[in-house]
């Protein structure tokens, strides 16, 4: 049903979307390729934006062909010869080997040529060998590919883009191998003075919330070896709900920001969702920024938030101010309403307590019929839950669940920020340190949206509430 199309988050047209491929920003443009299903043929699918949040959907840019099916992979500028050039993996027919495709682009990724000789990399002795993500390295002056090989990452590299020579490998006996690596992402990030690599990896089953998930590592690169800084049964997950999967960076985005999108959905029920005549959506663009440590142990993490441009889809706002909430006559419950009904909404709220914490404390949104997503923090545990058991249209049995992640209730304040939007909800705890994303399918036109706390008091919540529009 075109109810659940999503006011702001990015959907195809028709058809069936998933891994964002070719992130790059080039000639004023980011450019969101997408993996596209079109009755079972694997295209790239093209969008492009000059601010993130509002997307012109473009004609197709790459095809399956004589040698296969066009599955994920990365782009970049490649500036010495004025061209993009784009790298995605082949399933190829009939032997069913994953191999890697290579294609140019001298138009700002509106016609590509493919290399003619394709497939440019192949490794016959690993039956998963895929989703290419190719950057620059600025201090070995070469280029650098990141690829899955099942249950490790393979780095190559190249003095020409075309011509690739093996450098090492990464994974054994590090982070999760619930499931197959897939769509592995590098890069550069500094804190406090000291440059870090991140690998990102998703992971196709085995994540905190069940399913799919992206897991992620701290640590050194020095042009041909990764070198992981954390002990390497620590797991670390970027995002603690159902719907974030095979998310990568933008290559060459301006001001050094590292932008990330998401496939928001999980290969447990992609093809049961309710949505038509479209099924898949992608998650807002983030910032990641890296921290030292986040209460939830030492050494260096990830944080997200929603990119700034969000300001831009900002329609009508509300500010919220509330003091001594706590049960009026009794009362084991109490609530206060806030003021939209909106299917899309920005939440940024804050929450302080008193002396004690309240021994739970959160959001309800109430779409009518009994149908209820919840967000709720338990600080004497630590620990916010989120639950779409009862939220809408549940339709498979992986779907319905409450889902767990850290509160951070480290001192007398705990921020929370949350995107709504008509499927698809995206929750924010204390500036990105904890992230849970997941789809909803509520059949309404409305939502009551009000904060509630039991068992104790708040001594204040405030914030601002937006109405979010994409063409505003």
């Amino acid at each position: 049903m075109e109810r659940f199309r999503p006011e702001y988050h990015f959907s195809p047209e028709a058809y069936i979307l998933n891994d964002p491929n070719g992130l790059v920003y080039y000639r004023g443009e980011y450019h969101l390729f997408h993996q596209y299903n079109i009755e079972e043929q694997i295209h790239w699918g093209h969008a492009v934006s000059q601010d993130l949040v509002h997307w012109v959907r473009l004609p197709n840019a790459l095809f399956p062909d004589e040698i296969g099916q066009i599955w994920s992979g990365s782009a970049v500028a490649d500036e010495k010869n004025h061209r993009l050039a784009a790298f995605f993996t082949y399933s190829e027919h009939g032997t069913g080997r994953q191999s890697q495709g290579l294609a140019f682009s001298y138009d700002a990724g509106r016609t590509w040529e493919k290399h003619p000789r394709n497939p440019i990399l192949t490794h016959p002795e690993k039956p998963d060998f895929r989703d290419p993500k190719v950057f620059w390295h600025e201090q070995t002056q070469k280029w650098v590919m990141v690829l899955s090989g099942g249950t490790e990452a393979l780095f190559y590299g190249s003095d020409d883009l075309e011509n690739w020579s093996y450098l090492s490998s990464f994974g054994k006996g590090h982070g999760s191998h619930a499931g197959v690596w897939e769509c592995p992402d590098l890069f550069p990030m500094e804190t406090d003075g000291e440059l870090c690599w991140i690998l990102i990896i998703s992971i196709n089953q085995g994540s905190p919330a069940g399913g799919t998930g992206m897991q992620y590592f701290v640590g050194e690169f020095d042009g041909i070896q990764f070198r992981n800084s954390n002990p390497q049964e620590e797991v670390l997950w970027l995002d603690y709900g159902k719907d974030f999967y095979a998310g990568v960076t933008w290559n060459h985005a301006p001001r050094g920001r590292r932008l990330m999108i998401a496939w928001a959905d999980n290969w447990q029920y992609r093809d049961f969702l309710p949505a038509t005549p479209f099924k898949g959506q992608m998650s807002f663009v983030r910032e990641l920024k890296l921290t030292n440590g986040n209460g939830r142990g030492t050494g260096r993490r990830l944080i997200q938030e929603p990119a700034e441009e969000i300001k831009y889809l900002r329609h009508d706002a509300a500010r919220i101010a509330v003091s001594s909430f706590d049960q009026a006559n009794g009362e084991k419950e109490t609530v206060f309403l806030l003021p939209f009904t909106y299917l899309s909404q920005e939440l940024e709220l804050e929450f302080y307590r008193g002396g004690a914490w309240p021994g739970e404390f959160g959001l309800k949104l109430d779409y009518g019929g009994g149908q209820e997503f919840y967000v709720s923090v338990e600080p004497e545990n630590n620990r916010c839950f989120v639950d779409r058991t009862h939220a809408g249209i549940n339709a498979h049995k992986d779907f319905p669940g409450r889902y767990e992640g850290y509160a951070g209730c480290r001192g007398n304040c705990l921020k929370l920020r949350l995107l709504l939007d008509n499927s698809q909800t995206e929750l924010f705890l204390n500036g990105g340190e904890t992230v849970m994303s997941n789809l909803i399918f509520p059949e309404a036109q409305k939502v009551m949206i009000s904060v509630y706390t039991r068992d104790g008091k708040l001594e204040q919540v405030k914030g601002n509430v937006y109405h979010l529009v994409a063409d505003s």
